[in-house]
């Protein structure tokens, strides 16, 4: 019985371990998914904002929301 118990403990973080590593992965896969939609819409957005930031080009407003974008999502753990 005891060996039983500790081959089945053995078992059980084997695939424990197992599923959290398929687990992280598609996590990582569906928040990168979602950052690099989030990406392509602060492309189209930043065409939008000229007028509310006068003073920065259209790169300079993209690289802001960016920087935003993936701060709110890889910092925010």
């Amino acid at each position: 019985m005891t060996t039983l118990t500790q081959t089945w403990g053995y078992t059980c973080s084997f695939c424990s371990k197992v599923t959290s590593a398929i687990n992280n992965f598609f996590t990582s896969i569906h928040k990168a998914i979602l950052v690099s939609r989030q990406i392509e819409v602060n492309m189209k957005l930043a065409r939008m904002l000229k007028h509310e930031y006068p003073g920065m080009t259209e790169q300079q407003i993209l690289s802001e929301l960016n920087y935003k974008t993936i701060q709110r999502s890889y910092d925010a753990r």
